[in-house]
């Protein structure tokens, strides 16, 4: 019987223990691979370990389950924390907001064993709480993630939740993801974008897909917002981490950002006006303008390390 290639599911988390819970025992549903090649890897993220007790539940459970501590806020910390204690080459990372369907691991594998990206990633569906009722539409497609329809190899990385790397494949010196992300995000952008400089492809697993369960106290305009003008700030940012900077680059994304916001802050502003249901969507992408301009210093929103402790 041909068996498949063994994996570390890592889920790194800070102080979310029913979205923890949700997300390991979505893992140890899964069906059509063999347990025993599997392992999931808790990274607790909080300086005082309150993971280690829901760890400990799962001493028997039919999927290995270990348990890491890395006191050192950060989102970086914790991926390199994972990086360093998985048993796997191939690794998927499942945030604590998230959980899965029975089949979610097959759909990775089965994706890899055909085309052997060095990074896959999967669709994320967003499940609102109940008595979210502004701007619905819009709040579930900013938590969510869509794709290709096949299945295959693009030009296209997305975030680090709900992916699959090949660490095989990933020859870069030290640690993968920059410290200096620790409480910005987008560590993730920054390791992807230097696998796409190397000139590697990566995967789209439509069958590899998850559900994003958004706390009440995200599900709101204004914190989507914040989120998204900082997903505008990657471009520049990511030029301005080179090595040299590239200044260029930075140059460029921060006209194409001032663009966006007078274009796009035009139209928001008449939306809003007229009370269009789609207002929010538009004013989403000058928010992204907004960013790819204002990335630097003062400008940085910060949602992990010390402040998600």
């Amino acid at each position: 019987m041909h068996r498949h290639p063994a994996l570390s599911v890592v889920i790194p988390t800070v102080r979310r223990p029913d979205g923890l819970i949700q997300a390991i025992d979505s893992v140890q549903r899964q069906t059509g691979l063999d347990n025993d090649v599997i392992e999931i890897l808790i990274v607790d993220n909080d300086p005082a370990g309150s993971a280690a007790d829901i760890a400990s539940r799962y001493d028997n459970a039919p999927i290995k389950v270990r348990y890491v501590h890395e006191p050192n806020p950060g989102v970086a910390n914790a991926r390199n924390a994972a990086i360093a204690n998985v048993s796997n080459r191939l690794v998927v990372f499942l945030d604590d907001d998230q959980s899965a369907p029975p089949t979610w691991l097959k759909g990775f594998i089965d994706l890899y064993v055909s085309y052997k990206p060095v990074v896959s990633f999967g669709p994320v569906e967003t499940a609102l709480p109940e008595g979210v009722t502004s701007h619905v539409d819009y709040l579930k497609s900013f938590f969510s993630r869509g794709g290709p329809d096949a299945a295959g190899v693009y030009d296209t990385y997305y975030g680090c939740g709900n992916s699959m790397m090949d660490l095989d494949q990933i020859k870069f010196d030290g640690e993968l993801f920059e410290a200096s992300s620790n409480e910005t995000g987008g560590e993730d952008d920054i390791l992807f974008s230097r696998l796409d400089d190397a000139g590697h492809k990566f995967g789209w697993a439509p069958d590899a897909w998850v559900f994003e369960h958004v706390p009440e106290r995200r599900a709101n305009l204004q914190y989507a917002l914040r989120r998204t003008f900082a997903y505008g700030q990657a471009p520049s940012t990511i030029c301005a981490r080179r090595s040299p900077p590239d200044v260029p680059g930075i140059i460029f994304w921060s006209c194409i950002g001032l663009g966006q916001a007078a274009i796009y802050g035009g139209v928001s502003a008449i939306m809003w006006i007229l009370r269009r249901p789609d207002r929010a969507f538009w004013l989403d992408r000058a928010a992204q303008g907004l960013g790819k301009t204002f990335w630097f210093g003062p400008f940085e929103q910060k949602f992990y390390g010390s402040r998600a402790v």
